[in-house]
């Protein structure tokens, strides 16, 4: 007798299993994406907080170093022994260096979101030595290959009983540099010459500056700390949303603040002021890094508060 052959069983996946393994596939999937989008949101919060961090003790020492050395006017020590040769100005116009401003002057509120500005004035640099000064043909000879006193430069000439602020209206190149600060057509030029002699022993010639610090629209039209010397602005630090100024008074002559003011604060006297307390904001560049603040977007921001000591008052 005859039995029929037995059907072969049928090998292969039905569409329950295939579907139980669809699910389980995109459940792993799902656990990888979100782990590898935590790591990469991880990642973007810590290299915007490194630039953030970066940029903030940039930004400080650069104002930090600037302000230590403000309201230097050579050997002879205090801005009322400075005479002013320059062309005065015609109105709005400002100088590139005015030392009867003082060399340590601001604004409150006055810049972009509310910022604070801060003016430093000054002979800037190590100087270099007079050899010899002809007054009458406003020359003077420093020996310096490497000197920086170009035409239109605003320089100061000081020994230790007085000081003269100037334009160079020539400069000849080599080792031994004559520097004329003759009256020129140079804006704004000088109103007559350095008239004092400088060629005692003790003379040295600076770069006479005027720095400000603000916070104005970068290029990228992120806030960013500007600053602008000689009247002239550069964008140094992006990302910069504020800075507050306090000035450490010192009300009764002892070289150390008694009170920290606004720079419009009543009976404050700028002259007396011997240390400055900066705070700056700093925010990330980017919008997406922490959770909506109560600014309404994302950003992540920190304060950078120092106290600098103005050298040259103490």
């Amino acid at each position: 007798m005859n039995h029929p052959q037995l059907k072969q069983s049928q090998q292969g996946l039905t569409l329950v299993e295939i579907m139980v393994a669809i699910t389980i596939s995109l459940i792993l999937m799902a656990g990888v994406i979100q782990i590898f989008v935590s790591n990469k949101q991880n990642y973007r919060v810590q290299e915007a907080t490194s630039r953030l961090q970066e940029n903030g003790r940039f930004a400080s020492h650069l104002v930090t170093q600037e302000v230590r050395m403000a309201d230097f006017w050579g050997c002879a020590g205090s801005v009322s022994s400075v005479t002013d040769r320059l062309n005065p100005p015609i109105p709005p116009a400002t100088n590139p260096i005015d030392p009867m401003a003082g060399g340590v002057s601001g604004t409150d509120d006055t810049g972009l979101n509310g910022s604070d500005t801060i003016t430093l004035q000054g002979a800037f640099g190590s100087g270099m030595g007079v050899n010899g000064h002809n007054v009458n043909a406003a020359s003077f000879s420093v020996a310096s290959a490497n000197h920086t006193l170009d035409a239109d430069k605003i320089v100061l000439a000081s020994d230790c009983q007085k000081a003269t602020i100037f334009q160079v209206t020539n400069s000849s190149p080599g080792t031994n540099v004559t520097v004329v600060g003759n009256t020129g057509t140079s804006s704004p030029g000088n109103a007559s010459k350095p008239a004092l002699s400088y060629a005692n022993g003790s003379a040295m010639i600076y770069e006479a500056r005027k720095i400000t610090y603000s916070i104005k629209a970068g290029a990228s039209g992120e806030p960013a700390l500007f600053r602008s010397e000689n009247d002239i602005d550069v964008e140094m630090v992006e990302g910069v949303e504020n800075m507050q100024i306090l000035y450490g008074e010192d009300t009764n002559n002892d070289q150390t603040a008694n009170r920290y003011v606004e720079a419009d604060a009543a009976g404050l006297v700028m002259d007396n002021a011997v240390s400055v307390r900066m705070t700056l904001t700093l925010r990330t560049v980017e919008d997406s890094v922490a959770s909506v603040t109560a600014n309404g977007d994302r950003r992540i921001r920190r304060n950078y508060t120092t106290t600098i000591t103005i050298r040259n008052r103490i």
